[in-house]
C-alpha cells in the first residue's frame, strides 16, 4: 500500500492549548540531557490540579523562537487567537494576567511544544476587540514568550494531567 509510505509534514500547531498555573505543579519542568525539551515525567500536580484546556480558532496558532545573543538562550512565543465565546472568558484572561503560567501546544506530531522554564515564568500578553460590525470578525489575540528558554522550540512528549472541572472556577 502506498499511502503507507507517505509522511505528511503540517505547519502551524492544533486547535487547543493547555495552560496551568505554575503553583499548582508538585513538581516543575526538567530540562532533558538528552534531547532539545523537557523530561517526559515534567509537569506533575498537586492534587485535583493539572492543566487547562483553552480552545483556540483554527489556523491562528504557531510557534517560533528565535535567539538570544550569545549565552542567552532563545525566545519561544506562542502566538494564538482565542474562540471567544467561551464562558468566562473575563475570569480566564484575568487569571492568566495576574498569575505565572505553563503553556503547552500540539507539536502535530504526537509531543507538545512547552512555554515554559522552571526558573523564568513565561509572560503572557493579549488584546481584543469586539470586532465593527455584526458581521465583522472579533477575537481575542494572545502571545506567550518564554524567554529565556534553553532550546528553541522546547518539545515535551509527556501526556497532560487536565485540571478537575471542579477547579476551574479558582
Amino acid at each position: 500500500n502506498t499511502s503507507q509510505n507517505c509522511s505528511e509534514s503540517f505547519s502551524g500547531v492544533g486547535t487547543r492549548v493547555y495552560v496551568a498555573l505554575i503553583e499548582d505543579l508538585e513538581t516543575p519542568g526538567v530540562w532533558s540531557e538528552e534531547f532539545a525539551g523537557f523530561e517526559p515525567d515534567s509537569f506533575t500536580f498537586k492534587a485535583g490540579k493539572g492543566f487547562y484546556e483553552l480552545d483556540i480558532k483554527k489556523k491562528s496558532g504557531k510557534v517560533t523562537f528565535e535567539s538570544n545573543p550569545q549565552g542567552g538562550g532563545f525566545n519561544n512565543v506562542l502566538t494564538f487567537v482565542m474562540n471567544n465565546n467561551m464562558d468566562q472568558m473575563a475570569y480566564i484572561l484575568r487569571t492568566i494576567n495576574n498569575v505565572d503560567t505553563c503553556w503547552l501546544v500540539s507539536d502535530g506530531k504526537g509531543g507538545f511544544y512547552a512555554l515554559y522554564d522552571p526558573e523564568f515564568a513565561p509572560e503572557v500578553t493579549s488584546s481584543g476587540d469586539t470586532g465593527d460590525t455584526p458581521d465583522s470578525d472579533r477575537g481575542i489575540t494572545m502571545t506567550v514568550t518564554a524567554s529565556p528558554a534553553r532550546y528553541p522550540f522546547a518539545k515535551w512528549n509527556g501526556t497532560p494531567t487536565i485540571a478537575s472541572s471542579d477547579d476551574a472556577q479558582g
